[in-house]
Order: structure tokens, then sequence, then C-alpha cells
């Protein structure tokens, strides 16, 4: 067996994407909301028969290492060396071996961080006014230390020529998201970060993965992190969590904060369990982190309205993946840095107390705000629909149907409206996936996988021009099934089998509960349509290469093309 196949066979696809996404059993698959687009529904469907999860709204997806790959933004070479440590399987010493330098790209750009971090730290040493800001903002001397918190010149090229002093190309230093050239045709290359407090982000074994950086100057951007590169996924990090991982298992919760600042005021008071988002909203992935050691979700963000809409929405990702979710208000001040420096106390006691339930929260202060009913019922309802406890739904809407003055009946007959909505709109927003993700001709390859009694069909097509559509064909067309009766991926060439898979998943998903006779007949009738659109096609572009070769006077040439368009109509009048 094959590194590639072993790794498969040890590591399946549901159990990688459940390392990034919360699954739900849908029939024989499962389906969660897709990583790759602002997805709002389950769209990606994730086929353990087939080995390979799919989301047909934005086309993204594959095996284990399509999956990989893209989730991650490595290349093959290095997503086969990951999984392959996650599958506990040890790669020969040559095979998949990167191209270039003898250490992976990653180890390189990891290096050029760490180095650029030195830079940082050294440079925060040598300047008075990050000193003084970082004093003003209390934070001590222990937690720069601890945290390798640093300062990027106010330079154009101050961390760039310092790296390359130190050995790294231009390439790397701009994968490692450390520069940008602002234009193709100008070869410079400038500090993505300057004038700016630098807060090292690391993964959760506490490698450095990227930056983000806090404006000493009148910049528009206060903040700014690191771009997502082959170490840094902002959809996947969170700062502080290496730090916090002990305290969030020992206390079985984590609070969730806004800022760099935040999370060292929290350790300033004592508090370590305790992290933020960086440079993007909390996503699915950083609750499927956060629920492998804690049981509770703590937020802790800012009262505005952005504030309050990261709130609902971490309550929203969290409840689907059963995590208990609490609102901690600060005693004082706007966010919890401010607090810390002015009454630290009081933060450490609120803490300590972990807030109340965030349900319990909203509805404290729809009761302070008083909006009219059906604006209460708008806020109110899809936090309700989202609990999955029957016992915690229950409470819930009895404490929001004493709010509302009405009754639990009353309440639970809009709860299920609610519900009845939220599951037409979803199968409807299903239904728009329509068959114009893939071209006509795909379709019917994925029908034959699905319905391989009609293989034959495709004695009957015209061979598609299309490469990928072309090659499925012609490895169809040298099957035999035999007494089978059925065609798997396994039967195509390997190249073409994570293809083959995709068209055939979506087809059983879509038209996968025809009976024989109905599937005939509409795979007939695709086949059809296929190759009068193929021949018709194939007119157009003969007629338009007739008269290009009578405009230009060539005489062998028009005739050689009136041939094939001659053929072409007799292909046209006996194609089915």
């Amino acid at each position: 067996m094959d590194s590639v196949a072993e790794i498969k066979s040890r590591l399946s696809i549901e159990q990688l994407v459940a390392e990034y996404c919360q699954l739900q059993k849908k029939g024989r698959n499962f389906v969660c909301v897709c990583p790759f687009h602002n997805d709002t529904h389950p769209s990606l469907l994730v086929s353990p028969d087939k080995g390979i999860a799919y989301c047909f709204a934005c086309q993204s997806g594959g095996d284990i290492f399509s999956f990989y790959q893209k989730i991650e933004g490595v290349e093959f070479s290095q997503a086969i060396k990951d999984l392959a440590e996650k599958a506990g399987v040890t790669l020969p010493k040559h095979e998949f071996a990167p191209k270039g330098p003898s250490k992976d790209e990653k180890e390189r750009l990891r290096e050029c961080l760490n180095e650029a971090m030195v830079f940082y730290c050294e440079s925060l040493k040598g300047n008075q006014i990050a000193s003084e800001y970082l004093r003003g903002r209390k934070v001590p001397a222990s937690l720069i230390e601890l945290f390798g918190v640093g300062f990027a010149p106010d330079s154009y090229d101050a961390t760039y020529t310092e790296l390359l002093k130190k050995g790294f190309s231009r390439s790397e230093i701009m994968k490692a998201g450390l520069g940008i050239q602002k234009e193709l045709k100008e070869e410079r290359i400038y500090d993505r970060f300057r004038n700016r407090i630098m807060f090292p982000i690391k993964d959760t074994l506490g490698n450095l993965i990227g930056f983000g950086g806090r404006t000493l100057g009148e910049d528009d951007a206060k903040y700014i992190n690191s771009p997502d590169s082959p170490l840094y996924n902002k959809s996947v990090a969170l700062f502080g969590l290496s730090y916090a991982k002990e305290a969030i298992r020992k206390e079985k919760a984590v609070i969730l904060v806004e800022g760099y600042f935040d999370v060292l005021a929290f350790h300033r008071i004592g508090i370590e369990n305790v992290v933020a988002v960086s440079g993007t909203a909390l996503t699915e992935q950083h609750v499927a982190i956060l629920k492998r050691t804690a049981e509770t979700l703590i937020l802790c963000l800012d009262q505005d309205t952005a504030g309050r809409e990261a709130a609902e929405r971490a309550y929203l990702f969290a409840k689907t993946q059963d995590l208990a979710v609490r609102f901690l208000r600060v005693p004082q001040g706007k966010d919890p840095d401010e607090c810390a420096n002015m009454a630290p106390e009081e933060m450490r006691k609120a803490a300590d107390q972990k807030g109340v339930p965030y349900f319990d929260h909203v509805l404290s202060e729809l009761a302070a705000l008083r909006p009219e009913k059906r604006a209460m019922l708008r806020k109110i309802l899809p936090l309700l629909t989202i609990i999955p406890s029957a016992v915690e739904k229950e409470d819930c809407i009895a404490k929001a149907a004493a709010l509302l003055g009405s009754t639990v009946i009353a309440l639970n007959d809009d709860l299920r409206r609610e519900q009845e909505f939220l599951r037409r709109r979803n199968e409807e927003q299903g239904r728009t996936i329509t068959t114009a993700a893939f071209h006509p001709v795909e379709l019917l390859l994925g029908l034959i996988f699905t319905y391989p009694q009609h293989l034959t069909i495709v004695n009957e097509l015209v061979a598609p021009d299309a490469e990928k559509p072309k090659a499925l064909y012609h490895a169809l067309r040298a099957l035999n099934l035999g007494e089978r009766g059925a065609i798997t991926e396994e039967d195509v060439p390997e190249n073409l089998r994570e293809y083959a898979a995709v068209l055939h998943l979506y087809c059983e998903e879509q038209f996968g509960t025809w009976s024989e006779d109905l599937a005939g007949v509409e795979i007939r009738k695709l086949c059809a349509k296929v190759n009068r659109d193929v021949l018709k096609q194939k007119q157009q572009e003969l007629i338009e290469g007739i008269k290009e070769a009578r405009s230009t006077g060539k005489k062998m040439e028009e005739e050689k093309l009136l041939n094939q368009y001659q053929q072409v109509l007799k292909l046209v009048s006996i194609a089915p």
C-alpha cells in the first residue's frame, strides 16, 4: 500500500472535517456549515463512503488532501506530511519531498516569523514612545516578555532589510506575511507592519504563525493582522490560546474577548483562561477548537452594536455545538482592559462569578429597553430555536413568555412557526444549488455512476471537449460492467477519482431517489441535450473557421473545415 492510500485508510474524511467543523448526521452522510464561504446553513456535504467533503455552493473541497490543502492553505507535499503525522504513517525519507530548500516551506516561514519577533522585541527596547505607550496601558514587563510583545519601527523596510540579512528570500518574507509589494511591476518590498505594537499570534502548540499590530500613529486601521498564509488562518487562529489551554481545561470554561490588550488585562489580574479572535469574527472552526477543552463559553465583549452582534453570532455558533454560553459584563469601563486598570479587584471578582447565562442577559437588556413585542420576538426566537437541550429550551421559553406577558403555549406556537420557516428556507436554499454548478455532460457522467445499469449510454454520447469530462468519458467507455451491476470511483484512473466522486455525490444527493425506469428516461433525455449542445457548439466553431479561411484565401483549410462541417451535420441527424 502506498503512503497516500495508507493515510486515507487510517484517517477518514469525517474525522478530519470534524476537527474544523461541527458535523450533523444526514442519512449515510454528514453535513456542516461550509468553512470556505460565508455559509448560513449546512452546505458542506461529507461522504464517508466516497471519502470526500464537498460544498456544491462554492464548489470547494475534495478528499482529505484537497480539503486540508484548502483549509490550511498548503501545498500537497505539506498536506501529505501533516496528515501522515495525524494518521501515524511514516513517510519514506525522500517521498513527497518538497522542491527547493531542504527544510520544508512551513518551517522556513516559521523561522522567518521568529526572527521578526526577535527584531520587534529589540526594537521595543530601543523605542521610548512604544515603551511609554505600553506602560500607559499598564502592561507589566513580565507579560511583555511572556507574550513576546514588540514594536515594528516606523520605517518602510527596516523589518524587510533585517530579514534579508538573516538569509530569508524576498519570497519567504512575502509568504510569511511580513512584506507587501504594492504593484507587481514595482520590485520594491515594503514592511506590512510599521509603527505598531506587535503581538505574536501562536497556534495551540505555541508555534508562531503570525502577528497582530496596533498602530501608534493616525492610521485608518487601528489594528492589522497577518494575511492568511501557509501558517496563519484567521478562521482558526485564536490569540492567547497556547497560554490559556491548561487553565481552560482546569476551569472547563473559556472567556472570549475582543482584543489583544483585553487578553493581557485578564492575565494581569490572574485570569488565564481567556482568548481573542485574530482579524475576523468568531467562526465555527474557532468554536470547534475551544470545545475540545471547554464546556462553557463566557462572552466578555463590548456593548456597542458591533459587540452585541458578535455576541449573538458567538452564541449561535456555540449552541449548535452544545456549549453553554454565558455573558460577563465588566463592572467599570468600556472593556476588560479599561476595567482591569480602573478596578482590578472588581474585575477579578466578576470573572470568578463567570457572568450570567447569555439568554438571561438578552432578556435583561430587552426588559430595560422595552421594545414592542414584535421586535422582542425577532430577537428571542432565533436564540430559542438553536438550543439543543429540551430542558434548557423549556426553561428559556418560560422566562421569555413571562417577559412578553404571554403564555408558554403561545410562545411555543411562534417558535414552531419560526422553526418551520427556517426548515423551508434551508430547503429552498438547498434547491438553489442547481445543476448550474455543473455542465450537463458532467451531470450525465455523475448519473451513470449513480445508475450504472445505464452505462452503455456513453456509447451514444458525443465526446466532450473539456479536459476532465473528456477523460472521464473515455474511462467509462473503456469499462465493462459485466455482472458487477455497479461502478465505483476505483474503476477509473486515479487522477479522475476525486472528480468522479464529486459528480457521483452530487447526483446521488439530487437524483438518487429515481426509479430505474425514470432514471433511464431522464438519462436518455440528458444525453440528447448534451449531444445537441456539443454539436451546436462544433457547428458554430466550424462556421467561424470557414468564414476566417475564406476571408484570408486559405482554400485548402476552407475545404477541410467544410468536410468537417458535413460530418457534424450527419452526426446531428443521427445523434439521440
